[in-house]
């Protein structure tokens, strides 16, 4: 790599090439008079004030750069342009990547995220971020990012298993996100090694309920006098009705609603949705003279549509099989207390495809599934149809004989 200096007004420019690209910046704390500097040599000539310790500054710039470029031209990902010239003033400064700590760089990490992320899925992080904080301060140590190897990572699964009781899908969610934000910091050279890539995300199949068409229809009947229960039960249909996540079924505008259509970007994947509007969405939106009200505390709605749906009779016990502890076992509750904001887009999902003749990739198309396995097992189909296969055909066999 060839490193150049120049002279620009009482500055020094230095300049390489970086990526295909061009890359200057000036060196920093260094100031000089017309004549001082050699252009040709390209350092302070040697009877000017300060040659021999600016030179040393301009020796520094030229060896920290050729260092660094030779250290990232072995990762798998080149950082990006404004990444490079960050890192070349933190080892000027003494502050080296590796010796940053991890709890420092969460900040930018978050921060970044806001650019191209949903609110809930910053939410998330954000929040898996603070057991990482919690798990610091349990094992007494600042972690650097030359402390994550699979030693950490079984100390890890460890604390979140015995010390804070977390189920395996709850460990793997932590884990996804934690591997996100290592991978974040290896683009961007704060990490060279990836073993990061073998923490793997523990998870345990588990059931959740859905809301058939008829529990829709007692919703839909149920007397409220609270004007903001009687939203939340509102909304929670509109999600019952359209498959979208609890941010965008909450959050819709006016506009996203034209000639019978409801077309939307969601917050989750910015990729937008068409959805046909039912004879149920139309009936809420006449309600409300087509500008649905907005709601934002998903804790609150949780809490009011069980006691909704509680009203609304939909008690049956319900026993579905729960990762306690890491461990599986069937927990049986009346179904109101298992319905939550989420239960609305299962419930869309699988009636859709278990009760109509709608085209699984119709469905996908609006769940945003990747796969139709992935969709398959979202609904838990492997389950619930061969219960509806078998409750048909004895329904048929049950006409023809008289048992």
């Amino acid at each position: 790599m060839n490193v150049k200096f120049r002279q620009q007004d009482k500055y020094i420019r230095c300049s390489f090439q970086y990526n295909l690209q061009r890359v200057t910046m000036i060196v920093q704390n260094i100031r000089v008079n017309k004549t001082d500097f050699s252009k040709q040599k390209q350092r302070f000539k040697p009877a000017s004030t300060n040659a021999f310790e600016y030179n040393e500054v301009l020796n520094k710039y030229e060896n920290t750069i050729k260092k660094l470029y030779a250290n990232i031209i072995s990762f798998d990902s080149i950082p990006d342009r404004t990444t490079f010239k960050k890192m070349i003033m933190d080892d000027i400064k003494g502050l080296s990547h590796s010796q940053k700590s991890f709890k420092e760089f969460l900040n930018y990490f978050i921060e970044n995220s806001k650019n191209d992320k949903s609110d809930a899925t910053i939410r998330q992080y954000e929040s898996s971020i603070k057991t990482f904080k919690e798990f610091e301060k349990h094992l007494g140590v600042e972690l650097q990012f030359s402390s994550f190897n699979m030693e950490l990572y079984d100390s890890l699964i460890s604390y979140y298993r015995n010390e804070k009781g977390y189920a395996n899908n709850t460990i793997g969610n932590r884990i996804k996100h934690l591997k996100s934000i290592l991978n974040f910091a290896h683009k961007r050279g704060y990490i060279k090694d990836r073993i990061f890539d073998s923490y793997s995300k523990p998870s345990s199949p588990t059931d959740d309920v859905y809301l058939t068409f008829e529990e829709y229809d007692k919703i839909l009947k149920l007397k409220i006098e609270n004007k903001r229960e009687d939203i939340i039960r509102d909304l929670f249909l509109i999600g019952c009705d359209t498959g979208l996540r609890f941010e965008d079924y909450t959050s819709l505008k006016k506009d996203d609603f034209q000639n019978g259509i409801l077309s939307l970007v969601t917050r989750k994947t910015k990729h937008r949705v068409t959805i046909p509007i039912s004879k149920l969405v139309h009936k809420i939106l006449n309600k409300y003279n087509g500008d649905l009200p907005n709601f934002n505390s998903n804790p609150i709605f949780n809490k009011k549509i069980k006691e909704i749906c509680k009203r609304a009779g939909i008690d049956d016990m319900t026993m579905l099989k729960k990762d306690v502890n890491g461990s599986i076992v069937d927990v049986s509750k009346p179904k109101y207390k298992w319905v939550s904001s989420h239960t609305a887009r299962r419930s869309f999902a699988t009636n859709y495809y278990m009760e109509t003749e709608t085209h699984t990739y119709d469905i996908i198309s609006i769940t945003g599934h990747k796969t139709e396995s992935q969709f398959h097992n979202y609904i838990q189909k492997n389950k619930k149809e061969p219960m509806k296969s078998l409750a048909l055909s004895m329904s048929k066999r049950d006409e023809k004989f008289d048992f």
